[in-house]
Parts: structure tokens; sequence; C-alpha cells
């Protein structure tokens, strides 16, 4: 926390830590009633300081024991891409393994096959 004399907290971080928390899960782990949470969030109370630090470890414990147990982070959403920002490229031909033949080479086989 930058400035842990300050008695109130930041309701901006309170949103990003507590995004995608639902209400009830949110309350009980801040051990505070759905209507205080509620209030805090919509602006109508000032948070105490010490409910963002609080999520903040929270968060960070979990991410230490999920290290701990060996299960990989998810990959996060970087946002949705309209139709106006992809490009498309030509599509590039299959080469063939196969060596080129040259026609000159083909046509002087057939005449010796033939004579």
């Amino acid at each position: 926390m930058l400035y842990p004399n300050k008695r109130y907290g930041n309701p901006e971080e309170l949103k990003y830590w507590a995004m995608g928390i639902p209400l009830n899960q949110l309350a009980h782990r801040l051990r505070r009633s759905e209507r205080c949470i509620k209030d805090w969030l919509t602006g109508r109370e000032k948070i105490p300081f010490w409910v963002p630090e609080l999520l903040r470890l929270q968060n960070m414990e979990h991410e230490h024991i999920m290290w701990q147990m060996g299960i990989a982070p998810l990959r996060k959403k970087l946002g949705l891409v309209d139709n106006g920002q992809i490009i498309l490229l030509p599509a590039l031909k299959p080469k063939s393994t196969a060596p080129e033949v040259r026609k000159d080479i083909t046509e002087m086989t057939l005449k010796q096959a033939n004579v």
C-alpha cells in the first residue's frame, strides 16, 4: 500500500480487485454485509483502507498456492477484435516436394523411348 496512514481506500482499486467476484462471495470474504459492499461499490460510503489491500493480498496468496500446486495460470483475455481489424493476406500456394521437371529433358526421353 502506498500510503498506509490514509483512512480510506481507492474505489477504483476496489472495483478492480472485486471484478468477477459475486457480491455474496465478496461479502463473505470481507466479513461484511452485502449492503455494505454495495454501498462501497456505488460510492455511497467511503471504503476502509484495508478492503482493497485485503483483496490484493488474497489474490496474491491464491496465485502462490496455485504455483505451488503446479497449476498454470489461465491466459488473460486481451479483448475483442472486430472485422475492421482483421488483415487478410492472399493464400499461399503449397510448394510441391517433387523437383521441377524440365520440358526439354522430357522430350528427349520420349524420343529415345520411341527410337
